[in-house]
């Protein structure tokens, strides 16, 4: 009756809260379900879903300011100069540090039966397919209830066998938006109008079943129907009441569950095995999660089997939640009109993460909504640029959901200050080029924005007497505030050598060239303290404070790759000192700052670059010792399952792939970070830049064995590296690869 996942998760215990729910989605819908068999929900959600709070998104006009505020930060310092820069915004008409718009969700739906006694119960995920299912028997009469999110009618689609059900949407009541239904025959029509906008969605439930009748007392239906039941939801957003859809009066078709979820399976299944690892036995997959869980808390670190699951989850994850935008802090769903930061989008770490995996797992369409959601908030990024510095060009904000205006600041958080958010941003951009050597998208997408960020440089920097450019004011996320923190110089560094690169590849003229290759010049060098350690931030002024989640003076290491143990040792050591010194301060120390999911896995960023198969051994064990993921393997932010949020999981694909094989600098890492938790296993699909992609990579570091099969869209020569077998590299030193030949060969570690 219930066919369990090989790639996904089941367990025998109901879900008692929305976070643990069975999840799954197609780029635009997505959909929850948890409860119990006498009470289930069905929770749907739409990444267009944000809530207006009525707050004022006006801009305080501070360029006339800036100078002023410089010369206190010169002469006093940074306190009292955010404290003169504040209170001036305020006299302005500033309200104060303002969230964006919170992510919601678009209904729930219960259904309802008499089922108390029920026996076997199940539920589970399938990766694969992206069906959810539940089963159960009520006096040996067996049960199943099955969901999906189609990605070719794109709509939430929902199986209920043979029976007696009650089901109801709830009145939602809020304050910020009205809700009106229709029940027409078997269809409800559900409208929604936010008060504080235009803006507003349609819900459409359509139940195909014998026997249905319509609540006296509330929006839904009584059935009872001896065939199966198949109900259909959609969720139609509109952001002004003119462009609201002709709503059809009813969503029902010939088509049957199988003949639905067949033609959606074809879609979802073959982006989820583009890529494949294998480190288990179809018989160590088929455990309940939690019995997986429990093997590896007993034994004290990560198994093989519980690993592949996580890796799988995370790209799942991504499937799911990426597609008309790029998934937010809880990717494409929330049970919630109140989630932790919005549940938005969040620019100073969490989105890159969340998208780290995107490129190497060859999901590259799923970009297109990062891309179409960087377009629709750059009008606000240009007016941050213009109200807060008086420059051209783009500045990010940290937070954002309908609107790309930078209001999430005040005295004690002085986010505005972080000013290399849209250069990290386009990170993205150039890797996409990189990855697919797609030059239309170089000259029309990647070259715009990179020079409009080079405009805000341009405007925004000050130069020392001694010839150097100034970041000031500047700050490294959440952790400070100093003149020239290193992040703002790592990004602005990788921005002038992209579009410089890009300048030459589309033939631009010299000039362009030149001029970045000046301004680069003209950055700040990189300072070491006196541990040794790269500087957090390049001013004798300010100190380090090792004790914290960010990582983000480490950028040049596991982002940009702007250096290397070869092409520059001795800042690679101090970048190795300070990653340490984060370590033992905050990552391994019981009494550190916070937990943080996200600083787990910028850690194991780094570690996969320094080569420390040993930390990623801890860190896998740090999430599974401290609970940090729900039943669905969709993580939390904190430990103990405390806040649902997903980066998390799109960052752990990465970490797995650039311990086994990453490419930058010309050289191709194999089995850089593998730990000894994994001694055996192959993966197959994974893209690298420089238009490569890994079609085999097997590995037995027991029996000291390789084999790779590997493919490149142009000719090249890549250099290979084996930092945990230096040996290998007397015999193995360089490939040259054929455009679109494959390359096999196997190694003796």
């Amino acid at each position: 009756m219930h066919q369990l996942p090989k790639r996904g998760i089941w367990t025998d215990q109901p879900a008692s809260k929305w976070e643990d729910a069975l999840v799954s989605g197609n780029g635009s819908h997505g959909v929850m379900v948890f409860g119990d068999p006498v009470h289930d929900t069905v929770i749907g959600n739409h990444c267009r879903l944000y809530l207006p709070q009525g707050n004022s998104y006006d801009l305080p006009d501070m360029a006339p300011y800036l100078e002023e505020m410089r010369k206190i930060i010169r002469e006093q310092g940074y306190e009292k100069a955010i404290s003169f820069y504040y209170q001036k915004a305020k006299e302005l008409g500033y309200q104060g540090l303002t969230m964006s718009d919170p992510s919601h969700p678009g209904f729930h739906m219960h259904i309802e039966t008499d089922h108390q006694k029920y026996t076997d119960y199940k539920r589970s995920i399938n990766y694969e397919t992206g069906e959810l299912s539940v089963s159960y028997k009520v006096n040996e009469q067996s049960y199943v209830r099955r969901t999906f999110v189609s990605q070719d009618c794109n709509q939430i689609i929902h199986y209920l066998s043979p029976g007696n059900y009650t089901i109801k949407l709830t009145d939602y009541q809020d304050p910020k938006m009205s809700q009106t239904s229709m029940m027409d025959q078997q269809t409800i029509h559900t409208h929604f109008d936010y008060r504080y906008s235009e803006a507003g969605y349609d819900v459409l439930v359509d139940v195909i079943a014998e026997g249905v009748k319509p609540l006296s007392k509330a929006v839904g239906f009584e059935i009872n129907s001896e065939k199966s039941v198949q109900i259909r939801m959609e969720i139609v957003p509109y952001k002004e009441k003119s462009e609201r859809k002709i709503i059809k009066q009813s969503l029902s078709s010939s088509e049957d569950y199988p003949t639905l979820f067949a033609k959606h399976v074809s879609i979802h299944q073959e982006m989820f095995e583009r890529v494949e690892l294998t480190l288990a036995t179809d018989q160590e997959r088929q455990q309940q999660i939690w019995s997986l869980v429990e093997q590896a808390k007993q034994q004290g670190k990560i198994t093989p089997v519980l690993l592949e699951k996580m890796y799988d989850a995370g790209r799942y994850m991504y499937i799911c939640s990426a597609g008309e935008l790029t998934p937010n802090l809880q990717g494409i769903w929330t049970g919630t009109f109140d989630p932790p930061w919005s549940g938005d989008f969040t620019f100073d770490t969490n989105v890159e993460l969340s998208i780290a995996a995107a490129l190497s797992s060859n999901l590259l369409e799923g970009l297109e909504g990062y891309f179409g959601l960087i377009k629709e908030l750059m009008p606000g990024f240009r007016e941050n640029a213009q109200k807060y510095y008086g420059a051209r060009g783009v500045m990010a904000a940290i937070h954002s959901s309908n609107c790309g205006k930078h209001v999430h600041w005040n005295q004690e958080w002085p986010l505005h200050l972080w000013t290399c958010g849209a250069g990290w941003l386009a990170h993205w951009y150039y890797q996409y080029y990189r990855f697919t050597g797609d030059k239309l998208f170089l000259q029309h997408e990647v070259v715009p924005f990179l020079e409009d960020i080079v405009l805000f440089y341009e405007d925004f920097l000050i130069e020392d007497t001694d010839g150097p450019y100034r970041f000031t004011p500047s700050y490294s996320a959440e952790n400070g505030a100093a003149d020239n923190a290193t992040q703002d110089i790592a990004v602005a560094n990788e921005v002038l050598t992209n579009l410089s690169e890009a300048y030459q590849i589309l033939g631009y003229p010299q000039e362009k060239v030149k001029k970045c290759r000046e301004m680069r010049s003209k950055m700040p060098a990189y300072q070491v303290n006196e541990d040794g350690a790269l500087k957090e931030w390049l001013t004798s002024e300010k100190g380090e404070n090792y004790n914290h989640r960010h990582f983000s003076h480490l950028y040049p290491v596991f982002q940009s790759r702007e250096f290397n143990n070869e092409t520059d040792p001795e800042m690679w050591q101090a970048a190795r000192t300070a990653f340490d010194k984060r370590l033992e301060a905050w990552l391994l120390n019981e009494d550190g700052d916070t937990t943080s999911t996200h600083g787990r896995m910028h850690s194991a960023l780094c570690a996969t670059q320094f080569h420390r198969h040993d930390l990623i051994e801890d860190i896998f064990r740090l999430l599974i010792d401290h609970n940090c993921f729900y039943s669905s393997l969709m993580m939390s932010h904190y430990n103990e399952q405390n806040v649902f949020n997903v980066d998390g999981n799109g960052a752990l694909p990465q970490v797995v792939h650039e311990m086994l094989a990453d490419f930058s600098n010309g050289r191709l890492t194999l089995l850089g970070a593998i730990p000894s938790s994994l001694p055996k296993g192959e993966i197959t699909g994974i893209r690298l830049p420089n238009q490569m992609i890994i079609n085999r990579l097997k590995w037995d570091t027991e029996a000291k064995h390789l084999e790779l099969q590997i493919i490149s869209q142009i000719d090249q020569e890549v250099k290979l590296y084996f930092p945990l077998y230096p040996e290998v590299e007397e015999h193995h030193q360089r490939i040259s690869l054929q455009q679109n030949k494959q390359v096999s060969f196997v190694i003796n570690l």
